[in-house]
């Protein structure tokens, strides 16, 4: 999906994963991070919300909740992290960075809401009054307020089957009156996902019916007195984006896809943000036509729709067709199909870029610094869930290649 957009606007990060893995020095089967082009990513993104009036929360499922590349966004200006279950909040706020938004995609367990309040989120999402009395009894055992965002949703809204959840926006006052009346938290605004969508028909970015909720269930809260201070409007959030966002009321978005410059906007746009992750694998064998790679970074949503293979790191990338095999299956390869006369190299790297959940997957990250330079340098191969996984191994020089 993203491929051709990264060997034109990124094609040393291509380079790079080649020839670092021809030294042994990544495994296959791995996502490449460019470290140095999500910080630059971000700091375009957090320019241009705050010329707007915007907050960024930063959401990391895309690159595997990496809390190296966390920390390279947040000294880029988008300090504060988005958290959507408690395993991702306990990485990234152990790495010390400072959760923003954490329980809108996954609710908090009530067994863990004294764990999420102490780590202090600026927000904790909750889907209705029974959550939030549970968020006001830990939060009245700590001694603290937490503030709270109400997801809203209304009968025209658009959300993924597995996120479904909130208070119909008929009852949203209701709700917010009970939410008052509970010690230990603040009612500070509501929330909704996905606010933005890309539109294949359209080619642009467009809000979904999500949008006009939140902006409908707002009015109504300020109507009935509540200051209601937070519309957070998540979804495709990026620089070309944000104004839209603030037009509309938004106050908080969540940039991630765009951090690594991989919304859909940007597999057909030429956007700010430029590609700055791939997948790097390699082929192990070959039967009935088809090239087979080492898999564990696909999912289901992954659009990819081809690899470049290079029979040699220094020779011309040869590149080749996707094929998709089922994805009721476990992902123990990715399948390709290379021209009519080209033999399937074993061994030989295939560089994909596609849409990415790495949290999702079983495949490490690889994070890598310099890459624009003649000696790119290995940060580390983590895995997802943050943890180093292999140390930084030295290797041979990694300099030229193909572009």
């Amino acid at each position: 999906m993203f491929l051709a957009a990264t060997r034109r606007r990124n094609p040393s990060l291509i380079t790079a994963a080649v020839r670092l893995h021809a030294a042994r020095r990544i495994p296959a089967g791995c996502y490449v991070v460019d470290i140095d082009t999500v910080a630059a990513n971000a700091r375009l993104i957090a320019d241009a919300a705050h010329e707007l009036g915007l907050v960024c929360w930063q959401m990391t499922k895309q690159f595997g909740r990496n809390p190296v590349v966390a920390q390279a966004v947040a000294a880029a200006g988008i300090e504060a992290v988005v958290a959507v279950e408690m395993a991702e909040a306990r990485v990234l706020h152990g790495s010390g960075l400072k959760i923003g938004h954490l329980g809108h995609l996954v609710q908090v367990p009530r067994g863990e809401l004294d764990e999420a309040l102490a780590m202090e989120p600026e927000q904790l999402t909750v889907f209705g009054v029974e959550q939030a009395e549970a968020v006001g009894r830990a939060a009245g055992a700590a001694g603290v307020e937490q503030p709270v965002l109400v997801r809203v949703v209304g009968p025209d809204d658009r959300f993924f089957a597995t996120q479904r959840g909130g208070v119909p926006v008929e009852r949203v006052v209701e709700a917010a009156q009970a939410i008052e009346r509970i010690g230990g938290v603040r009612l500070d605004g509501v929330t909704s996902f996905p606010c933005l969508v890309w539109d294949d028909d359209a080619g642009e970015v467009v809000p979904t019916p999500n949008l006009a909720t939140l902006v409908a269930a707002r009015t109504a809260l300020r109507d009935a007195g509540f200051a209601c201070p937070v519309l957070n409007a998540p979804g495709v959030s990026a620089v070309a984006t944000a104004a839209l966002a603030a037009a509309a009321g938004a106050t908080h978005v969540e940039p991630g896809s765009a951090l690594i410059g991989e919304t859909p906007w940007h597999a057909v746009n030429d956007a700010h943000e430029r590609p700055a992750m791939v997948y790097l694998s390699e082929i192990t064998h070959e039967l009935d036509g088809l090239a087979y790679t080492v898999g564990g970074g696909f999912y289901n949503r992954s659009r990819a729709r081809g690899a470049l293979v290079f029979p040699t790191p220094d020779a011309a990338p040869v590149e080749a067709a996707f094929v998709e095999l089922p994805r009721t299956e476990i992902d123990y390869y990715g399948a390709l199909r290379l021209p009519a006369g080209i033999p399937a190299p074993i061994g030989a790297a295939a560089v994909y870029a596609f849409r990415s959940q790495a949290f999702a997957t079983r495949a490490p990250i690889a994070v890598v610094a310099g890459v624009a330079g003649d000696e790119p340098e290995v940060v580390g191969v983590f895995a997802r869930d943050g943890a180093l996984a292999m140390p930084a191994r030295p290797g041979g020089a990694v300099r030229g290649g193909p572009q």
